[in-house]
């Protein structure tokens, strides 16, 4: 961690029980990352995410998605509606209002998420199992020409598998190998510039626990170093000619780093 600049300020959002959560609050209280865990939001009363958060000490806070989905179309927003409806590429109904209504109560729900995370002034913020699509408002919120402050942890190799269901999509289509992504956050379906990767063999007699206990120990693994990488200031975000963007990680030790997470996948 010599190389270190700053120390991080994340926030995380969770759906679920936060085990990836939990991997970075432990790396950061054992000082391997130079991250500490601000605030912590669900959308679901009972995450164990929370529960997680409260034990570190850590705010933690639920955001009534199904109360401001009920809202919807009620309430003056902090966006235009119809030109963020234009923009938007995660909601798929055919019915514009439908569409709009539904899109408005996602709005409500973020624009509360982001009163909580600026009021904790996070650098960045983590969807570590965060079961939500977030859509423009929110992203754009936190991202301003050429920075991103959204990552989001995947279990497949993008861009294929792409959604919820990652290491059932990858077991069930017979690969030979699988994997785990972490990426910035765009406003497709996980879509964002690819930051990590990292992969594990699948065995012939494999089932699909066996899959799912290798990519998340390698989801522990992967995310607590992109956001030491962060904070190292080792990221570069380069815009393609004709569109797109590739990263670069500048770390030194970036190969071993690789072929650290290959014999770990492989043991």
């Amino acid at each position: 961690m010599t190389r270190t600049a700053k120390r991080l300020r994340i926030a995380v959002l969770v759906s679920g029980g936060g085990t990836n959560l939990q991997a970075m609050i432990d790396k950061s209280r054992g000082g391997s990352i130079a991250a500490e865990i601000v605030a912590v939001l669900s959308d679901r009363p009972d995450a164990y995410g929370l529960e997680r958060a409260k034990k570190a000490g850590i705010p933690a806070f639920v955001v009534d998605y199904k109360s401001c989905l009920e809202k919807s179309g009620r309430e003056d927003l902090p966006v235009d509606l119809d030109e963020l409806d234009r923009r938007q590429r995660i909601l798929k109904t055919p019915d514009p209002v439908r569409r709009r209504v539904r899109l408005s109560g996602l709005v409500l729900a973020e624009r509360e998420l982001v009163r909580i995370i600026d009021s904790y002034q996070a650098d960045y913020v983590c969807l570590a199992g965060f079961m939500r699509l977030v859509t423009p408002y929110f992203i754009n919120h936190f991202n301003s020409g050429d920075r991103r402050r959204i990552l989001n942890i995947h279990p497949a190799l993008l861009p294929g598998f792409p959604g919820s269901h990652g290491y059932e999509d990858t077991f069930g289509y017979g690969c030979k190998w699988g994997g785990i992504t972490v990426h910035f956050v765009d406003e497709g379906e996980d879509t964002g510039p690819i930051i990590a990767q990292a992969v594990y063999p699948i065995w012939p007699d494999d089932g699909l626990d066996e899959v799912r206990a290798r990519g998340l120990g390698l989801e522990y693994e992967v995310y607590p170093q992109v956001l030491e990488w962060l904070a190292r200031d080792e990221v570069i975000v380069k815009n393609l000619p004709g569109g797109g963007s590739r990263v670069t990680v500048t770390d030194p030790d970036y190969h071993d780093i690789l072929r650290r997470w290959i014999k770990r996948a492989l043991e």
